[in-house]
């Protein structure tokens, strides 16, 4: 929940080689494989020369569905009889996403099934499978993850206009009725589907609303969740938000070794999606371009100039973003969430949110660990605050960052609000030295689907 954006500079400048493990979810199965040098590897297969660009369509219109993009690759291997959801290694630490699939399986499963739906129903489990962190935690498949994925899958469907039972018919056909020790029985995959069904078969995700006299003991995660994405302009306007353009200036003053260091930025950040922007930045009356492509960084001092493929990307691919309003991701997938009750910030009750704690593990014992919590004011619903907690020991001492950043002036933009200043406060501790920032971002203007010059978003122009 506007995480992203803090942690991605957090992470620039801490900058660690992490260790990657190769991870997947298989439809029929998981495993983890150490070194390989394709994603097809990862089933002893070659990558088929057949176009990927239908299966892609069909995890597209999956994820508009939900309102949310795609942060990962589509690739067919030949003779892997299954689907997975995957992800590799990349250099500097960081990973790329993939869905493979084999298409003589898809084609046994639409013969077996009798409808395409099977398919479908078989690559939304495995998007559930990236929307849901799956293939990022360590530890491999179980049955709690793939139910997850299951429910997913029976959620999208249902918005798609899919009946229940051929949102079932994949794994009522093709999977044996006994539990392994990776994968659920088969009656319980059907029961998950269908709570997902039940939950997606409407227009809106349908979570109870909080009551005027409800108890502040008796209100869940959720439904504060649910209740700021009605307060800035409900799901469906949301889910509208194909194109983004902000302009901001951001103003920070830090007390470092005992001075004031003052500097200003001014931004402009056009977004094809959350994981595709274009921006111009000025620091101090020098331009610096970047372009971030799924998010791959590059960056270049000149329009003119050849992109340069920049190695300050983050390494934990945990922030990648699926949607402009974190929220509607969260709420979406069912990530795990913690209520905290009301808390009091300047004066103001607020609903407070923890969200799941991140742990990013380098090599050499080194540990970065991570706590955010967000609080929505009760008399309105919109977000106040966000605390950002991190501590970590790359370096020789221990380091710990607290951050709080005060949101307001909200104002509509096309039907959905957004928050047009942000007050960001910070304190450093290393080695017992102890820095302190604050920045104060503006935004001038904010537009939503503004239309977008596709050269803009070319790295060889």
């Amino acid at each position: 929940m506007k995480t992203k954006l803090i942690l991605f500079f957090l992470l620039i400048v801490l900058q660690p080689i992490l260790a990657q493990e190769l991870k997947m979810c298989g439809y029929q199965g998981y495993q983890t494989v150490e070194e390989v040098t394709s994603a097809c590897d990862l089933q002893g297969a070659t990558t088929s020369i057949n176009d990927t660009r239908e299966a892609t369509v069909v995890v597209d219109n999956i994820l508009d569905k939900v309102g949310l993009f795609r942060n990962f690759l589509i690739e067919e291997c030949d003779n892997i009889n299954n689907a997975l959801a995957v992800t590799m290694p990349l250099e500097g630490g960081s990973i790329d996403r993939y869905i493979l699939y084999d298409e003589a399986f898809f084609t046994r499963v639409s013969a077996s099934t009798g409808t395409d739906w099977g398919l479908t129903s078989i690559l939304a489990h495995e998007v559930g499978h990236h929307l849901n962190g799956h293939t990022l935690k360590v530890g491999g498949s179980n049955h709690k993850v793939e139910l997850q994925a299951d429910e997913f899958s029976g959620f999208v469907l249902a918005r798609m206009g899919c009946s229940l039972a051929d949102a079932q018919s994949a794994v009522s056909k093709l999977l044996p009725d006994e539990a392994s020790a990776t994968h659920p029985a088969k009656q319980d995959r059907l029961n998950a589907i269908e709570v997902g069904w039940n939950r997606g078969n409407g227009k809106t995700i349908v979570v109870k609303k909080i009551e005027e006299n409800e108890k502040p003991t008796e209100i869940t995660a959720e439904q504060v969740i649910a209740n700021y994405l009605d307060a800035i302009g409900g799901q469906e306007k949301i889910m509208e938000i194909k194109t983004l353009f902000k302009n901001k200036t951001s103003t920070m003053n830090m007390m470092l070794s005992g001075k004031n260091v003052d500097s200003k930025t001014t931004t402009e950040s056009l977004f094809a999606s959350p994981a595709n922007q274009y921006i111009k930045m000025n620091i101090s009356g020098n331009n610096i371009y970047s372009l971030v492509l799924n998010n791959k960084a590059y960056r270049k001092d000149k329009p003119d100039a050849s992109w340069i493929f920049s190695n300050a990307n983050s390494t934990n691919d945990t922030y990648k973003q699926l949607s402009y309003i974190e929220e509607f991701s969260i709420l979406t997938n069912n990530l795990s969430l913690n209520y905290l009750g009301i808390k009091k910030l300047n004066g103001k009750d607020c609903y407070a949110i923890e969200l799941p704690k991140n742990e990013v593990k380098a090599d050499e014992g080194k540990v970065m660990n991570i706590q955010a919590i967000t609080y929505y004011e009760v008399s309105t619903g919109l977000l106040y605050c966000l605390e950002i907690i991190i501590s970590h020991n790359y370096y020789k001492d221990l380091v710990t960052v607290n951050s709080k950043t005060i949101y307001s002036d909200y104002r509509p933009v096309n039907g959905v609000l957004f928050s047009f200043k942000q007050v960001a406060t910070g304190v450093s501790l290393m080695g017992g030295k102890e820095t302190s920032s604050t920045t104060i971002t503006e935004y001038s203007e904010i537009k939503v689907n503004p239309t977008i010059d596709p050269a803009l978003f070319d790295i060889n122009r």
